[in-house]
């Protein structure tokens, strides 16, 4: 045991001893997805729905809430049932209790949506450690 602590310490005196390692070349940052947002909430807006993906994690529930002029329906393309017709101000929401990418659709005023409108991405949770 008595090895180890002096091979280690002499490990940590030739690291600090060393030169630092030469800068990486400068890179163009990639750019950040205004569209994304970590929570717990959608805003379903005449536009559509903001953010248009939403990080979540397994057991928390997402909640959508139509802030558009009309009603909307929220159907997750899972199967899971779909949340009836949303008036102006009313929420629904759902608790995820698996990971996976969710997609969904938002049907306006009787008429059914063919596209995602966003997808729901729900983590795993991290072991304790």
């Amino acid at each position: 045991m008595r090895k180890l602590l002096v091979i280690g310490t002499a490990l940590a005196v030739a690291t600090a001893c060393s030169p630092a390692p030469a800068a990486p070349a400068a890179t163009t940052p990639a750019p950040v997805n205004t569209a994304a947002a970590f929570g717990h909430e959608v805003r379903i807006t005449s536009t559509g729905a903001v953010p248009k993906l939403l990080v979540s994690g397994v057991g928390e529930a997402v909640a959508w809430r139509n802030d558009s002029g009309g009603e909307v329906t929220v159907r997750l393309i899972d199967g899971t049932p779909p949340s009836g017709a949303l008036k102006p101000g009313d929420v629904f929401s759902h608790t995820f209790t698996t990971a996976g990418t969710f997609a969904y659709t938002l049907d306006r005023e009787s008429k059914s949506a063919k596209d995602p409108a966003g997808v729901v991405e729900v983590l795993p949770h991290e072991p304790a450690g």
